[in-house]
């Protein structure tokens, strides 16, 4: 099992003195909170830069926020839409609380089994496959995010090598069969034919 994008802000350009703050909601692609969580965090309200309740530094942090908020959501639902099936957990977002009271996402995470399929290569390569893909998803992917495709092309080239080993082996076993097969053939014929008795030479005395 893995963690995609478990960074702070995923990279973006958030005040760093931040305290950020965990919600123990998950939220997955068909959770019904997940509309409102949207509506709650990227509010389409508009700040005018004359505001007296706001300075200009903190109109500038709240326009970064809803930005980092909206990239962020987009990152982790790009990672569920890619890995599907294994996805094992809805979206964990960490939250910073702007300067208007209102939370905004900056990070979150995602977990997806990376665990390879037991005594088969093969499936194991297509799931491995389709792991990088949900990891390289999203157009910014995360340094976690790096790591879970490169480990994901590892079991790749671990299943692979399984792969090609155990095809070297069949084929051995093939040739083996066929190779015996033909010398019990000859076995069987060189045994019929020695247990034809000798043609049994008949005698008679000529009485004079």
């Amino acid at each position: 099992m893995n963690v995609m994008t478990r960074t702070y802000s995923n990279g973006y350009s958030v005040d760093p003195t931040f305290q950020p703050f965990e919600t123990n909601k998950s939220l997955g692609q068909n959770d019904p909170d997940r509309n409102k969580a949207y509506a709650t965090n990227n509010s389409s309200e508009i700040i005018s830069g004359n505001d007296p309740a706001f300075t200009q530094a903190e109109i500038k942090l709240l326009e970064e926020l809803k930005k980092t908020d909206t990239k962020v959501k987009q990152h982790e639902m790009a990672h569920i839409a890619a890995g599907g099936q294994y996805i094992t957990s809805g979206v964990n977002f960490t939250y910073q609380q702007g300067p208007d009271g209102k939370n905004y996402a900056v990070g979150g995470e995602v977990r997806i089994d990376t665990s390879p399929v037991p005594g088969d290569p093969e499936a194991t390569i297509k799931k491995m496959n389709k792991v990088k893909s949900a990891a390289l998803a999203p157009a910014d992917p995360s340094p976690q995010d790096l790591k879970v495709a490169a480990d994901a092309r590892s079991e790749v080239s671990k299943a692979l090598s399984e792969l090609m080993i155990s095809q070297v082996k069949e084929q051995a076993t093939a040739n083996e069969k066929k190779a015996f097969g033909n010398l019990k053939k000859a076995a069987d014929s060189y045994e019929k034919i020695g247990s034809i008795p000798d043609k049994e030479i008949s005698s008679f005395q000529i009485a004079i």
